[in-house]
C-alpha cells in the first residue's frame, strides 16, 4: 500500500505541475463552456419567440454527451507520457527495481490520471449549477450521468495507458490510443453493418463492446444498470492487466 501511495502521490503532483495537462484542461473546459453558452443562448432565444425550449436537464445531457465523446482525444493526451516517457528516458527500469509489483506501479499511475480527470469532470458541475437557474434539474438523472461519465473516463484512460506502455513515442501512443477509443465508440455503428444472420454473434459483441451502449443509451438517460457498471469496471481492470504485462515484459528484458 505504501508503494501504491508513493507512485500515486508522485504522479498526481506531476499532473498538477504540468503545463501540458493544464493546457489540455483549459482547452477542454473552454470548449465545453462555449458549447454551454451557445446552448443557453439558443434556449433563451427560443423562449423569447414563444417556442418550447429544452429543459435544464437536457442541456446537462447535451454537454455531457460532448464531454465524454471528446475523451477519445483527451484520454490519450493525458496518458501518453505516463509510461512512454519513463521508458524513453530510461527511468522506467530504475523505478521497476524498487520493491513493488508491476500491478501496483501501473495502478498508482492510473489512479493519478483518473484523479486529474475527476477534477476536470467536477469543474463542469459549475454549468449544472448555472443551468439550475433556467429551471428544475433532475438530480437523480444528473447524478447517474456524472457517475457514468466518471467510469467512462476511467475506462478511456486505462485503454490509453496500454499504448503508453507499448511505445516510447508519446505521439504514437496518443494516436494509437485515440484510434482505439474511437473504434470502441463506433463499435455500435459497426454492428449495424453486420447484417448476415450467421454473424449475429459478432454484431452483438460489437454492440456490447461500444461505449454508447453502456452510457449514452442508459446512464446518460438516468438509468443505472449493474451490467453497465460491470462493463466499465471490467474494461478498466483488463486494460490495467494488459498494461501490467507490458511493464513486466520490460522489467524482464532489463533484468
Amino acid at each position: 500500500m505504501q508503494a501504491l501511495w508513493a507512485v500515486y502521490k508522485r504522479e498526481t503532483k506531476l499532473y498538477f505541475q504540468s503545463f501540458i495537462a493544464y493546457g489540455i484542461a483549459f482547452a477542454l473546459i473552454g470548449f465545453i463552456g462555449l458549447l454551454f453558452a451557445g446552448n443557453v443562448a439558443f434556449v433563451q432565444q427560443s423562449a423569447a419567440f414563444g417556442q418550447g425550449g429544452s429543459s435544464a436537464t437536457s442541456l446537462v445531457t447535451a454537454n455531457m454527451g460532448v464531454f465524454t465523446f471528446l475523451m477519445f482525444l483527451i484520454a490519450p493526451l493525458l496518458t501518453m507520457r505516463l509510461l512512454s516517457e519513463e521508458s524513453r528516458e530510461g527511468t522506467l527500469e530504475v523505478l521497476m527495481t524498487l520493491p513493488m509489483s508491476e500491478w501496483v506501479f501501473v495502478t498508482g499511475k492510473f489512479l493519478a490520471v483518473w484523479t486529474f480527470y475527476t477534477v476536470l469532470l467536477g469543474l463542469t458541475l459549475v454549468h449544472v449549477a448555472l443551468l439550475a437557474a433556467l429551471g428544475p434539474i433532475n438530480v437523480g438523472t444528473s447524478a447517474v450521468m456524472y457517475f457514468g461519465a466518471w467510469l467512462y473516463g476511467g475506462a478511456a484512460l486505462a485503454i490509453g495507458m496500454i499504448w503508453s506502455a507499448v511505445t516510447e513515442d508519446q505521439l504514437v501512443a496518443a494516436f494509437l490510443g485515440a484510434a482505439s477509443l474511437l473504434g470502441i465508440y463506433l463499435a455500435d455503428s459497426f454492428s449495424s453493418i453486420v447484417t448476415d444472420p450467421r454473424l449475429a454473434g459478432v454484431s452483438e459483441f460489437l454492440r456490447e463492446l461500444s461505449f454508447p451502449t453502456h452510457f449514452q443509451s442508459t446512464m446518460m438517460e438516468g438509468l443505472l444498470r449493474a451490467e453497465d457498471v460491470i462493463y466499465f469496471v471490467l474494461l478498466i481492470l483488463v486494460a490495467l492487466f494488459i498494461t501490467s504485462l507490458m511493464v513486466g515484459t520490460r522489467r524482464w528484458r532489463a533484468s
